[in-house]
This record gives structure tokens, C-alpha cells and sequence, in this order.
């Protein structure tokens, strides 16, 4: 299912290894080579992009680069945008405020 939606936002031909999904990937260019700022990279436990979206922080730390993750667990892909979630399930709701919580916290760091 991953794959469908990717090629729908990746130019004809390409594959998941495309620096636009895979920026550590061996057609993206050198991690190490980017000027970026500190970054947050937000994680949900139950997302089907979590072990990409985790070995991208990894190869950012290993590049030298600045890199908190904020796991959030028990949730899915894109929880906090799930209005009727947030508004009707307390955990989600936690979660969501807990985004809010540490990019402010991120922000004011950084």
C-alpha cells in the first residue's frame, strides 16, 4: 500500500529508494554535506513509514546532524490531523497535546 501511494508523489519510474522518500539513500546526496538545523522528527508507533522514518533519524545522527524523535505510542499515521479522534478519544487527545507540548519546547530550545 506504501508503495502505491509513494508512486503516486514520485516521478514515472521511480522507486521508494528516490531521494525524495530516501534522502540516505544511494541516489540522494551526502547527509553530511547538508547545512540543516536542528531538527524533531515526530514518529508514531503504529505508522506503516515508523522503521523508514527511524532509520532516516539514525543516518542523520550518524551525518552529525541534530536529531530529536518523539515516539508517540499506540498511534497511527497522521493521529494528530483525526479531529473526531482527538475530540472523542482521550489518548489521542494526550498524544496530540503532547505534539503541541514539544514543539514548543522544541522551538524554544532551537
Amino acid at each position: 500500500m506504501v508503495n502505491k501511494f509513494m508512486s503516486f508523489a514520485l516521478p514515472v519510474g521511480s522507486t521508494k529508494d528516490h531521494p525524495i522518500t530516501c534522502p540516505m539513500g544511494p541516489q540522494a546526496p551526502p547527509l553530511a554535506a547538508l547545512k540543516l538545523c536542528p531538527m524533531l522528527v515526530m514518529v508514531a508507533e503504529l505508522d506503516l513509514l515508523r522503521d523508514s522514518e527511524l532509520e532516516y533519524c539514525e543516518e542523520m545522527k550518524k551525518a552529525g546532524k541534530e536529531v530529536e524523535v518523539l515516539m508517540n505510542h499506540g498511534m497511527g499515521h497522521s493521529f494528530y490531523f483525526n479531529k473526531i479522534a482527538i475530540d472523542m478519544d482521550p489518548e489521542t487527545a494526550t498524544h496530540a497535546q503532547k505534539i503541541i507540548d514539544e514543539i514548543i519546547s522544541f522551538m524554544k530550545r532551537n
